[in-house]
């Protein structure tokens, strides 16, 4: 029987960062579904097709950092799935990356990274072996 391939969702602002994504991630075989915004990326969390990690970058925040978080939390198919957020080296964003580090199967990546980095977390997460 053949394994079924992870579902990895991701919400970036950045059209340039999905197709990065794609390339990067392209190697474990993964269905890829890239959102420009939260309330785009979310509705996956719900449907019948199994998310195994979602890659969440903070410029999807913008000025609604405390209602996006608290769904993190409130909302169980979220909470229950490993995330990974990626937020910027700044004072203005450390008291995010604070709060994300808090939440449950959660994982904050500071940028600039090297994409070997984020390659082998998100490996490690989906529990697939990089070619």
């Amino acid at each position: 029987m053949m394994a079924r391939q992870p579902r990895i969702v991701i919400a970036d602002r950045s059209e340039l960062a999905g197709n990065l994504y794609r390339l990067l991630l392209a190697p474990i075989g993964a269905t890829l579904v890239v959102r420009r915004r939260f309330e785009e990326a979310r509705p996956h969390f719900f449907r019948r097709e199994k998310v195994d990690l979602g890659i969440f970058n903070s410029n999807i925040f913008g000025k609604k950092f405390e209602e996006i978080a608290k769904k993190f939390v409130e909302d169980e198919p979220l909470s229950a799935t490993a995330k990974i957020f990626i937020c910027r080296e700044s004072p203005a964003e450390e008291e995010w990356r604070k709060s994300l580090g808090g939440l449950p199967n959660t994982t904050v990546i500071v940028r600039p990274f090297h994409p070997d980095e984020l390659a082998a977390l998100v490996d490690r997460l989906v529990g697939q072996e990089w070619q």
